[in-house]
């Protein structure tokens, strides 16, 4: 199965399967019949990088999607008055569809940034990163209108790591019921 493409990410990151260890220590085998060597903790079968935030650019998009988002949400955004949030409603179940950043919206915040200049933020740089700067926006949006649990929310659905485990876990299941019908050696 493909992997769903993550906000933030590219191809060429795509998880990739981790290289095998040279085996020292001393071997123990599991049910499921996999050999561990002692001494160097657990190397996981597949490794995935997290969602990169402490970039400097990143970091001028996060702001710059805050104080965008904040202008959005007050209504004070020609054209985009619509996404104005009067009150948070905490009790709303987030959906897919709640405040999708639309290539208006994107084009909005190119403006935004174009007059705020000090942030450092360049256009090239939001193209470069659009994925993640649609990420932040949606994120702050959230926030504005259902509260930071909802944000939380928008977050971990675009986590890479969280994306892979899940697209993982038939295969745990698998390993788990080819384990239990393994019998036991005493």
């Amino acid at each position: 199965p493909s992997l769903p493409v993550v906000p933030g990410t590219n191809a060429a990151s795509a998880p990739t399967p981790t290289p095998q260890p040279t085996p020292s220590g001393t071997p123990v085998q599991t049910a499921g019949g996999r050999v561990f060597y002692g001494g160097g903790g657990i190397t996981p079968d597949v490794e995935v990088k997290s969602l990169e935030i402490t970039s400097p650019t990143r970091a001028r998009i996060y702001e710059s999607a805050f104080r965008f988002a904040r202008e959005l949400a007050a209504g004070r955004v020609a054209g985009l008055e619509s996404m104005r949030v009067d009150e948070p409603d905490f009790e709303h179940t987030l959906r897919p569809t709640d405040y999708v950043v639309t290539d208006r919206v994107v084009e909005a915040f190119r403006n935004f940034v174009r007059r705020d200049a000090p942030t450092g933020l360049t256009l090239s740089q939001i193209n470069a990163d659009l994925d993640y700067v649609k990420l932040r926006i949606r994120d702050e949006l959230v926030i504005h209108a259902y509260g930071g649990d909802a944000g939380a929310r928008v977050l971990i659905e675009s986590d890479p790591q969280l994306l892979r485990a899940l697209d993982a876990l038939p295969d745990a299941k698998q390993l788990a019921e080819s384990v239990a019908r393994t019998p036991v050696l005493n």
